[in-house]
């Protein structure tokens, strides 16, 4: 396939481009320096698409890199809706074969320990908000020809990048624990099962629509900082109060101290096989790497 890459430097996208690469797929990208093969411009973006057959879309703001100000989130909302607009239009003018593109489970919003799949009703708070208006930035496409795929994404484990690199050197120190009140739980996901599913619903045909990309497996934060911290060879006794955390970093602090049990219902029922199920054998591959 000739898959045009949005968000292709970050840390999903990095391991995805070399993956398809890999894999025989010739890969064109879209950035907004110069590291890209085409940039956002009208022109640049329409001839990104042009040149391929199937596109693949990750690039948006990243939650964690302000606090969420007013103009910050309108910035996070933007990033991610008009970006996917563009887009979907694009691909179904040029009609492009296949087009992923991401979301995140913060779409079911808040909730405790209640299972969630692709069926359950999205949440109400502003992250599910701004994801709502995401995937429905996707409707040209859909009504389309063109195959459409979102793959609503929890938190992404891998080495060098992600929530793990941010936890690791204070547990490294000794003094890591849990964040809150270690009772949410944590949907989760290795980055090579992640890039792994995103290639399988490029390759597979059938399969379209909504799919969650986390693991089979969901923990507790408890659990989490647990296994890290065994994983290490350090204790996991010190926890992170939700006061502090709210104090450095406002509202997205919310994000960490709530908690959603998503399962992968359709990629299972579909065959997608798991590499990593279980959070130990995860973070025992990650680090030893």
């Amino acid at each position: 396939m000739r898959v045009l890459v949005t968000g292709a430097t970050g840390f999903v996208g990095s391991r995805l481009v070399e993956t398809l690469r890999s894999d025989g797929h010739q890969v064109v990208t879209v950035s907004r320096g110069a590291k890209g093969d085409y940039d956002w411009s009208e022109e640049g973006l329409e001839r990104g698409v042009g040149a391929a057959d199937s596109i693949v879309h990750l690039a948006g703001e990243n939650l964690f890199g302000r606090r969420w100000s007013e103009s910050q989130k309108e910035v996070l909302r933007k990033s991610r809706v008009d970006s996917t607009l563009r887009l979907a239009t694009l691909a179904a003018e040029k009609g492009v074969g296949v087009l992923i593109s991401a979301s995140a489970v913060g779409v079911y919003g808040p909730h405790g320990d209640e299972a969630l799949d692709e069926s359950s009703p999205m949440g109400s708070d502003f992250l599910a908000a701004v994801c709502r208006e995401w995937e429905a930035a996707l409707r040209p496409a859909v009504e389309s020809d063109t195959r459409v795929s979102i793959v609503r994404i929890g938190v992404v484990l891998g080495p060098n990048g992600g929530a793990l690199q941010k936890m690791l050197l204070p547990f490294r120190l000794g003094i890591g624990g849990p964040v809150g009140t270690g009772r949410q739980v944590v949907s989760w996901i290795h980055l090579d099962d992640l890039v792994a599913m995103i290639v399988w619903l490029l390759e597979n045909g059938e399969q379209s629509g909504v799919f969650n990309a986390t693991a089979p497996q969901p923990v507790t934060m408890n659990h989490w900082a647990s296994s890290l911290g065994r994983t290490l060879h350090r204790p996991a006794l010190l926890p992170v109060p939700g006061f502090v955390l709210k104090l450095a970093l406002g509202e997205v602090a919310d994000v960490l101290l709530t908690g959603q049990r998503v399962l992968p219902r359709r990629a299972s029922e579909a065959g997608f096989e798991f590499r990593y199920p279980e959070m130990s054998a995860a973070l025992e591959e990650i680090l030893a790497s």
